[in-house]
């Protein structure tokens, strides 16, 4: 059973992301650049999850990345290449052993060969740097416009200190799940299986839950998408508080079942918003 790492979301510009992030009361961290030409501006949670705003900071070796057949490049530029992006463009699960991950994922015919290593540099808090290692095996991949799964190795010994970076305005301490869409949820039963490496629940309304480590993938009926991320849930200390932080600040919001949603500026998608429970 595999936990949440992060949720990669491509915008334009890491300023837009920025700017959009800001305003729901959420701290960015300092911008910081992949080898391979994309760049993003995370948003980091308490519970050790974060959100990935992504955009390409350096079109050369974007496109270079590209051409070599790099597996995170060409998934990231099919999904921008779309006439509508999806606002939420791939899953990472946490991982000790990538390549146990990928044997995995290849075993159950759910992966693929590829693999990702790099380094990035990482500032510290006393204006130094550090460099931060990774390595990610990918699942498989149904279309163009279909999510990329992945799994993230941090091989590096460095644990950053990310303390003042988790303390939100808006009160938001985590991440509980991702919900899904598929016109027909059970083509995607096996494949998700293996994905998420947990048993899956299949409903009577004929959609999908599957257990994570402390979260939950949902996977509904709809959309025009083979697949398709439709949200992803945050959890706040206290969500009254934050709709009257989102109200001060005239962010357009909903209620969602017992949360609360909020359209994504970067495309086709939502994040759902609910209270703590634990």
């Amino acid at each position: 059973m595999r936990s949440i790492d992060h949720l990669v979301m491509p915008f334009e510009t890491l300023a837009a992301a920025r700017d959009w992030f800001e305003r729901l009361g959420f701290v960015v961290a300092p911008d910081a650049v992949h080898p391979f030409g994309t760049g993003n501006a995370c948003v980091f949670l308490a519970d050790g999850r974060f959100i990935e705003p992504l955009s390409v900071v350096d079109r050369a070796a974007y496109e270079t990345a590209r051409d070599a057949g790099h597996l995170f490049v060409e998934r990231d530029a099919a999904l921008r290449d779309l006439a509508e992006r999806p606002a939420i463009s791939a899953l990472a699960f946490r991982s000790d052993d990538a390549l146990a991950d990928r044997a995995q994922l290849l075993e159950e015919e759910a992966g693929d060969e590829g693999l990702v290593e790099f380094e990035r540099a990482m500032r510290l808090p006393d204006g130094g740097t550090t460099q931060l290692s990774f390595r990610l095996a990918f699942a498989a991949i149904h279309s163009a416009d279909a999510p990329s799964f992945f799994t993230c190795e941090a091989r590096h010994q460095t644990k950053p200190d990310r303390s003042a970076l988790t303390r939100h305005p808006n009160g938001a301490v985590g991440i509980a799940g991702v919900t899904l869409l598929a016109p027909d949820p059970r083509l995607f039963r096996d494949y998700l299986s293996a994905v998420a490496d947990s048993p899956v629940d299949e409903r009577g309304d004929g959609s999908l839950a599957i257990a994570l480590d402390d979260g939950r993938l949902d996977l509904l009926a709809g959309g025009t998408s083979p697949l398709a991320i439709a949200s992803l849930t945050v959890t706040v200390a206290d969500l009254a508080f934050a709709e009257n932080f989102w109200q001060s600040r005239d962010i357009a919001h909903s209620k969602d079942g017992d949360g609360v949603a909020i359209a994504c500026p970067n495309g086709r998608g939502v994040i759902r918003f609910i209270e703590d429970r634990t």
